[in-house]
């Protein structure tokens, strides 16, 4: 399994109408943790892999070499409207309701494909963790001696509790393109950089 993979033009114009048809309902997502605890941080359409848009995600997916021995644990189109802490994606859930368990099938990526253009970024963290909760990650390692630079904070996660920025390191900083398919670790901690305007994308989490 790769540390992370990215697909360049991965969605087609006709996916696009596909995406834009797609009427399963919209669900308000209220954060129960981290900064913004308590408030709406994205609306989540799930859809299934039976649906016209999960039988072209799944096809195109099951084409990726990466990807031909996983399974899909769950597949949304999110509008973000403020950025997401840091956490990770070992247990998927819908409205705080585990979708699999990862004792039996081992979470592997968490894939994002942007459907809007923008000064979007997800940061990507060489810690790693079999719990979704950076405050759990906490209380169990403690501060590094060689961790972000307060500037690569500042730009980055102003959103996310300072504190934090002295447990983390980065791996990857990925940038959004509009189409593209960015594909990593479901146990690596991640976030959202900072951003004003809401964005888009689908977001789908496969395991072995």
């Amino acid at each position: 399994m790769a540390d992370f993979f990215e697909i360049n033009n991965f969605l087609t114009e006709s996916d696009y109408t596909i995406i834009k048809n797609n009427s399963t309902p919209r669900e308000s997502f209220i954060d129960p943790n981290g900064v913004f605890k308590g408030s709406e941080t994205c609306v989540q359409q799930w859809f299934k892999e039976d649906t016209e848009l999960g039988q072209v995600i799944v096809k195109k997916l099951s084409e990726i070499e990466y990807l031909k021995d996983n399974k899909i644990d769950g597949m949304q189109i999110t509008d973000m409207i403020k950025p997401f802490d840091i956490h990770n994606d070992y247990l998927v859930q819908m409205n705080q309701v585990p979708l699999s368990d990862p004792t039996i099938n081992k979470p592997a990526y968490t894939i994002i494909i942007p459907l809007v253009d923008g000064d979007y970024q997800t940061l990507v963290f060489n810690q790693r963790a079999m719990f979704n909760n950076f405050s759990e990650y906490k209380k169990q390692n403690k501060e590094l001696d060689r961790y972000m630079s307060d500037a690569e904070w500042k730009r980055y996660c102003g959103h996310c509790h300072l504190e934090d920025e002295k447990y983390l390191t980065i791996k990857k900083i990925w940038h959004w393109q509009k189409g593209n398919l960015f594909a990593f670790d479901r146990c690596n901690l991640h976030a959202s950089a900072n951003f004003k305007t809401p964005k888009r994308a689908i977001v789908i989490w496969s395991s072995k």
